[in-house]
């Protein structure tokens, strides 16, 4: 028994390791940078489909890895590059905002028009 306990508790340390190795890499500045890249990524590919809450859920989860990657003592390259990726995302942000808000102005125009037109009809 005394050598299965020694196998248990070897297994057992190193488990705790990997734990704590993982937990180091998922919490350092790489770890969040890489995850702004993808999600830079995510909003490039989705963006022009976006709906006005799909645009805030997009932006508030943009606020959250931009906060968690700023919380990092950053070098100048890291710097630049976050940089590039949160400008990135507010580019697509306001092409999302102007697709919408040109689409609330033509739908806005249609009603108009069917206004005017039933001013029309109503004048014959």
């Amino acid at each position: 028994m005394e050598k299965k306990s020694k196998v248990i508790m070897i297994a057992a340390l190193v488990a705790l390791v990997v734990l704590i190795i993982a937990l180091l890499v998922c919490n350092s500045k790489s770890h969040k940078i890489s995850k702004l890249e993808k999600f830079t990524d995510q909003v490039e590919q989705k963006y022009t489909n976006y709906s006005e809450s799909d645009l805030e859920k997009a932006q508030a989860k943009f606020d959250k890895y931009v906060a968690a990657v700023e919380k990092k003592e950053l070098s100048g390259e890291e710097t630049t590059h976050v940089n590039q990726l949160k400008g990135e995302c507010k580019g697509y942000f306001a092409q999302a905002k102007a697709r919408l808000i040109l689409k609330d102005f033509q739908d806005a125009v249609e009603d108009a028009g069917d206004e005017v037109k039933g001013v029309i009809e109503s004048l014959k």
